[in-house]
């Protein structure tokens, strides 16, 4: 599946199928209640993120960030490029955007869909996942303001990696479990594991389908 060059035209047509709810729910840390899948506060903000498949020597990989230790919402947790919508954009547009701003290059995009949107309680946010493919791997240039490093996540390891034991997160008076992905030796939590959760279970889907 993650070597086959044909995998951005079958997911477009796999995202125009509904999720399965238990494809997010699974890496949904403790304490969410859902809120993850809805439905936003009034005064939630609109924001993007881009999913990017990138086809590097013969499979399919994905670009992810450590952010920035120092910035006040979400320093140092392994996400995927995006933000806040500026004016009248599209999700599209933010997430290509943020993409060029935090990993100064906007690869030449197939626009595929986007995943299902998820509510973020802890910055008020209600985010779409856009996913697009691009023919070769760039050569990245993250922001230091933004970004500490971009790491990879082969598709093949999204797909056939065991899941790792949870995080024990602890906020304030709080501790509560977190299901991760494990990408590059880092752990993906929270709205990041969820989004790929969805991906993950569509792309088994397409895997099951094609077999």
């Amino acid at each position: 599946m993650w070597q086959r060059p044909d995998l951005p035209s079958l997911l477009a047509a796999e995202l125009t199928k509904p999720a399965i709810a238990a494809w997010g729910r699974e890496f949904a840390p403790e304490l969410v209640y859902g809120r993850h899948a809805g439905p936003a506060r009034d005064d939630a903000r609109a924001a993007a993120v881009a999913i990017i498949l990138c086809w590097d020597e013969g499979e399919w990989l994905l670009p992810l960030t450590e952010r920035a230790a120092e910035l006040s919402r979400h320093g140092g947790q392994i996400s995927f490029p995006g933000g806040l919508m500026d004016g009248n954009e599209t999700p599209r547009e933010a997430a290509a955007r943020e993409l060029d701003e935090e990993l100064g290059v906007r690869p030449p995009l197939e626009w595929l869909g986007n995943l299902s949107p998820q509510f973020i309680y802890a910055s008020n946010a209600w985010v779409v996942p856009c996913v697009a493919a691009t023919a070769s791997a760039p050569d990245w240039r993250p922001s230091p303001r933004e970004v500490e490093r971009v790491i990879t996540l082969r598709v093949r390891d999204l797909l056939n990696q065991p899941l790792a034991p949870p995080l024990e997160i602890i906020r304030g008076p709080l501790r509560f479990a977190a299901p991760q992905l494990r990408v590059e030796d880092h752990s993906a939590w929270g709205a990041t594991a969820v989004m790929l959760g969805e991906l993950r279970g569509r792309l088994l889907r397409i895997q099951e389908n094609a077999d």
